[in-house]
This record gives C-alpha cells, sequence and structure tokens, in this order.
C-alpha cells in the first residue's frame, strides 16, 4: 500500500530527525511537484577556521544536504540520491550564524539525479552548488506513525 503524506507532514517528519543537529537545519518550504525546498541552518562558531569562516567541508555538507532534501523530498522519501561528484562554488566566506538554503532537482532519470544549490547569508549569494547523484531505493517506514498521526494504525 502507498502511502499518501502531504508535504505539511513530510517538514513535519522531518524537523523531527535528529541526524542533522549538528548543522541545526530545519526545513522551511518544500515543494514536492517541483522538486525545490528551502532550509534554515544555524552554525556554531565551533565550525569555523581559525579566521572566524565556517570550514569549507562544513558548507559542502550543508548545501550537499539541501541539494539532497530536494530529491528526498520530492520522491516522498522513497528514494534517496547518494553523490556521485559536488562542485561547490565558494563565493564568499561563510559566517556562523544562520544560512539560508536552497535545493533544486534539476533532472532526475531512473538512475542519475541532478542537483543544483545555494546558500545565501544576509540576503547574499555566498555559496552555489552543482551535483551529480545516483537514485537508490529509500528503506520503507510508517512516515504516518512516526509524526504521530493518531489515524494510522
Amino acid at each position: 500500500m502507498t502511502e499518501k503524506i502531504s508535504d505539511a507532514e513530510l517538514i513535519k517528519l522531518f524537523n523531527k530527525n535528529k541526524l542533522f543537529d549538528l548543522f541545526n537545519m530545519t526545513v522551511l518550504e518544500v515543494d514536492t511537484t517541483a522538486g525545490n525546498i528551502k532550509v534554515e541552518f544555524d552554525i556554531d562558531k565551533k565550525y569555523c577556521n581559525p579566521a572566524g569562516d565556517v570550514q569549507g567541508g562544513i558548507v559542502s555538507g550543508m548545501v550537499d544536504d539541501a541539494t539532497a532534501l530536494a530529491f528526498i523530498f520530492q520522491n516522498h522519501f522513497k528514494k534517496r540520491p547518494p553523490t556521485i561528484e559536488l562542485k561547490t562554488n565558494f563565493l564568499y566566506p561563510t559566517k556562523p550564524g544562520k544560512v539560508i538554503g536552497y535545493g533544486r532537482v534539476v533532472k532526475s532519470g531512473k538512475n542519475i539525479v541532478f542537483l543544483e544549490g545555494r546558500l545565501e547569508q544576509n540576503n547574499r549569494t555566498v555559496v552555489t552548488s552543482t551535483s551529480t547523484c545516483v537514485s537508490v531505493d529509500m528503506p520503507q517506514v510508517n512516515f504516518k506513525k512516526m509524526i504521530g498521526d493518531n489515524n494510522e494504525k
């Protein structure tokens, strides 16, 4: 049986997930039809280099998460996109604090997925990215039960 789950329920489910506590990530908006997502990060200064900028590997991980989530949400958590290749463009230093991330599914084929992402801080794009991923099945779970829908058994 295929579960019907709304975009709002998917956001609620994701925001309960503790895996992304490292980046203090929260999903703000999702459009599963278009394959777009908007997330917010709140990065601690402990992830900064001696110059006070967020370390590049952390920033790459943030934009990789945003782009992957666009695909995961678009597929209602039935598929996931392990990254084959990630190109990250560091346009400006990313500072600790609030960062808005955007992910977009550019093209999703049977096996290969193309994604784009960007990070913004203080209304300025600080990072852009493109990635090539492989589409694989996600382990099946009862999402309604996970988000506490009392009507689901």
